[in-house]
């Protein structure tokens, strides 16, 4: 899935134990497990029908820690053997300290593009959009709004000035996204093929952040709204 999920299924399993463990009166939820890993994929691909899938470009994965039960004691061991789990695949794995930075990095991506293809009504490949000096423009402004969100959402986090998103993320986006050709979005296929679409964690969550740390996105909560009335219309829950 994609999107900002973390903090939700923490929560979750965090409950899942206070109410296995039957203390209630605890202030404190422990975790029912030494840490949480959660990863992204940075890859290029569509499923064209059960069991095919036509992968178009990249093919990274970033992976890091969620929650862990005792950060102070074991942060380091837990991130190394995140690492060592993937050292005996072929998978490229980049891992990032803090899971929620990850998450932020491919809403830099994955906010313009999904919004701007889904929104056009599911129309639009990413050629198409980077070519169209409209179209590019709107999405350019809604990654320097998801920036400003994610900037802002981090600091609120403790994470320092030097791990913030910047220009360089942006310039790696363009150059990947300008050479991805004819790919289509997974919200767009989504829309178009009638399946449920990730509208909660995708789109709203990053608003709700930004409205509660006080961040305008008016242009990626204009096209929101747009796919949550389309999500609406068809029924895609």
């Amino acid at each position: 899935m994609n999107g900002l999920i973390d903090d939700d299924l923490v929560e979750l399993l965090r409950t899942i134990s206070l109410e296995e463990n039957d203390v209630a009166t605890k202030e404190k939820r422990d975790l029912p497990c030494a840490a949480v890993y959660g990863g992204m994929a940075f890859i290029g691909a569509n499923r064209l029908r059960p069991g095919f899938v036509e992968h178009s470009d990249e093919g990274s994965l970033l992976g890091g820690i969620a929650a862990i039960s005792k950060p102070e004691e074991d942060e380091e061991e837990e991130l190394k053997a995140l690492v060592e789990l993937w050292k005996p695949t072929k998978v490229k794995f980049t891992e990032e300290r803090l899971v929620i930075r990850g998450r932020w990095i491919k809403n830099c991506w994955n906010l313009p593009f999904n919004s701007v293809s889904c929104a056009m009504g599911g129309t639009l490949t990413i050629d198409k959009i980077v070519r169209d000096p409209s179209l590019r423009k709107l999405a350019n402004d809604i990654m320097d709004e998801t920036i400003a969100i994610a900037n802002a959402d981090l600091a609120s986090r403790g994470v320092s000035s030097s791990m913030l998103l910047g220009d360089q993320l942006k310039t790696q986006m363009w150059l990947i996204t300008d050479k991805m050709g004819p790919y289509k979005t997974s919200t767009m296929l989504d829309l178009l093929q009638r399946r449920p679409m990730e509208v909660k964690y995708l789109f709203r969550r990053p608003l709700e952040i930004a409205e509660n740390l006080n961040i305008a996105a008016p242009k990626l909560e204009a096209l929101t709204l747009q796919i949550e009335g389309l999500q609406r219309h068809y029924g895609l829950f």
